[in-house]
């Protein structure tokens, strides 16, 4: 049965270039799973954990959100939790090495992993070097790479691509191969588009691997949580899945091109 619950908006802030909503829940979501909430519109709104509590979670929503209407002490109805989310310790055993990798708009749906292993390494690709978060916005204890579509900070992206590279700068691929073969388990945040690229990547690297051992969020509508309306479909190798309870996490190699 899916549960309800009533969601209480404690604060918003800005945190550029997003605003986090500070949201009183008895069961938040884990990291990669989410709620709907009514806001006033049509449709519910998806809202994931950029931070979670004792008391609840933050979310991270863009400027304009229909959260941001709300003011502080207001009553969100919300469904769930729901959805998989990612899957650090199927077996028991903590996790000693985690890999992160995200473009720049989808690192928020990574953050509450920032501490989830004693050795964590982010991986953060943005078009350009005005787009990347300020180092000092995370733990000292991450190991951050940075990496630019234009070259003008950190390696030079796409993370996937190959070939010859300017004078002066660094491909990302071999960097982000060197961190795949160190991990125990890899999470990826990107747009769908840009995964059967990355999962060949990590398949290069990891001959064999164990199931989940690397996990990629899908954003995509999900306007009902619970499979009924068919928006999130999303094609894998094993059949169409539907996002909204077969995600949004889901095995990264799922999406290997044939």
């Amino acid at each position: 049965m899916v549960k309800r619950q009533t969601a209480i908006l404690r604060r918003a802030r800005p945190a550029p270039p997003f605003w986090e909503i500070h949201l009183a829940l008895e069961q938040p979501p884990e990291p990669g799973a989410y709620v709907l909430a009514d806001l006033g519109g049509p449709l519910r709104e998806p809202l994931f954990p950029s931070e979670i509590d004792s008391a609840g979670f933050v979310a991270a929503v863009p400027p304009g959100h229909p959260a941001l209407r709300l003011l502080p002490g207001a009553e969100i109805d919300v469904i769930g939790p729901l959805g998989r989310g990612f899957r650090l310790n199927p077996d028991g055993h903590p996790l000693a090495r985690l890999l992160l990798v995200a473009q720049v708009g989808f690192v928020p749906f990574l953050q509450p992993l920032f501490q989830a292993a004693p050795a964590v390494a982010l991986v953060v690709e943005a078009t350009t070097r005005a787009q990347l978060p300020a180092p000092t916005r995370f733990p000292p204890t991450l190991e951050l790479t940075l990496v630019t579509l234009d070259g003008s900070a950190g390696y030079l992206g796409p993370l996937e691509a190959e070939g010859a590279v300017p004078s002066g700068l660094e491909r990302a691929g071999p960097r982000l191969r060197e961190l795949i073969a160190w991990t125990e388990r890899a999470c990826f945040a990107f747009e769908l588009d840009r995964y059967p690229a990355l999962a060949q990547c990590v398949s290069e690297v990891r001959i064999q691997p164990q199931a989940d051992l690397a996990q990629a969020l899908v954003r995509v509508p999900m306007p009902c949580g619970v499979g009924a309306c068919d928006a999130c479909r999303v094609a894998t190798q094993r059949g169409e899945r539907q996002a909204c309870v077969d995600g949004p996490v889901f095995d990264l190699l799922a999406f290997r091109r044939e």
